[in-house]
């Protein structure tokens, strides 16, 4: 069986988890109608789904180091089953908000133990895989609001889309069921996991991925609701979207086999650079039939490579314990996933959404500054 066939449940895997938390942001105007409750108080969904995420990826992290990783995978993944199946039939604002950390439990479990799976088996360019299979989270980001588009005009409700959700998490729990992962010969204990966190090198990963994430998920959760604010119509302002998530799965793809060669660091300050520049235009100009979508586009194909080489990064320079650098990264991911849209919404009910929006070149420009302090500590290092 050729190894490329490996790469398939790691590619569902990606898709789902661009499916259940970029399918979000789209979703939150029609939630909000669902139940009846203000953009403050909606918010709630991004907290708590956040929240699942972000402290199961520490936990998944630790996991994968001490227990076979194929174990963590089936386990998150029949997590999240149950989180979207309850979204999809529950019909009480306060029980939905409880199936959505509870998806986001599972999604985090997936998020973090993909990246140590997937390099065990490809060891040779971890940066180029990686890079590969996160496009295809690009790729679930970009087709959630095209899918949630096409079932509201076609007369379905916003729950219909969280049925779609389900199956598809059911079929990637079945496609990791075979066990082909490699299993660690001597597994960590949790002492040695810790003491890793000694290294600044850590910590500078760890802000980068925070205020990454807190740039590119405002921009997800609230840029349809500030387009819709500004007059488009939703189903323009959900395409409009998707743009910059078909940059991001365009990005990876076509910029894969350059983290590798030019270095993992290297690539994500030079792309970082151009990715502010766009998404602070996509932004501060006013909203445009052809210039938000284009710029959206060029925004997500240069900020592709961030989490994907990070990652590459931290799984490549420490070895011995790949699944807690991989949840390391993740965890702070997730961070800005469980803080960030929620505090989006309560500062876009008070002073407007292009408010939040502002927010966006913001917090990427802080990410760009702990990626120099991140390669001013390797260079030190190896000097």
């Amino acid at each position: 069986m050729p190894k490329k066939i490996l790469l398939i449940p790691f590619i569902l895997g990606l898709v789902l988890i661009g499916f259940g938390i970029s399918g979000t942001g789209p979703l939150i105007s029609s939630i909000a109608r669902e139940f009846a409750v203000s953009p403050n108080i909606v918010g709630r969904v991004f907290f708590f789904q956040g929240l699942g995420y972000f402290f199961s990826l520490m936990a998944a992290g630790f996991l994968g180091d001490m227990i076979p990783q194929d174990k963590v995978l089936r386990v998150g993944l029949t997590i999240a089953l149950g989180g979207f199946m309850g979204i999809s039939l529950l019909s009480s604002f306060t029980t939905v908000v409880v199936f959505f950390l509870i998806s986001g439990v599972g999604l985090g479990f997936l998020d973090c133990m993909t990246n140590p799976a997937a390099t065990s088996i490809f060891t040779r360019n971890p940066g180029t895989v990686l890079n590969v299979i996160h496009a295809f989270f690009g790729l679930g980001s970009f087709t959630a609001p095209w899918l949630f588009a096409n079932l509201t005009s076609a007369g379905f409700t916003w729950q219909s889309y969280y049925t779609v959700v389900a199956v598809f998490t059911l079929v990637t729990l079945v496609s990791f069921l075979p066990s082909f992962i490699p299993r660690r010969a001597t597994p960590s204990n949790l002492r040695e996991l810790v003491k890793v966190f000694r290294k600044k090198a850590f910590w500078f990963m760890g802000a980068t991925m925070i205020f990454y994430s807190g740039g590119v998920t405002i921009l997800n959760g609230w840029m349809v609701t500030y387009l819709i604010e500004r007059g488009w119509p939703e189903g323009t302002a959900a395409l409009f979207l998707s743009n910059f998530w078909l940059g991001l799965f365009a990005g990876r793809f076509l910029l894969s086999r350059l983290s590798d060669r030019i270095g993992h660091l290297t690539m994500i300050r030079i792309n970082s650079t151009g990715g502010i520049v766009l998404t602070a235009l996509a932004v501060f100009l006013a909203p445009g039939a052809w210039s938000t979508p284009v710029l959206l586009f060029m925004g997500g194909f240069l900020l592709s490579t961030t989490i994907p080489t990070t990652l590459a990064f931290a799984v490549v320079n420490y070895p011995d314990t790949a699944a807690t650098a991989s949840g390391w990264v993740m965890f702070n991911n997730g961070f800005g996933i469980f803080l960030f849209p929620w505090l989006g919404g309560i500062i876009g009910s008070i002073f407007g959404f292009h408010v939040t929006l502002g927010l966006v070149p913001v917090f990427l420009l802080v990410m760009l500054v702990f990626q120099q302090l991140l390669a001013r500590d390797v260079r030190l290092k190896t000097a």
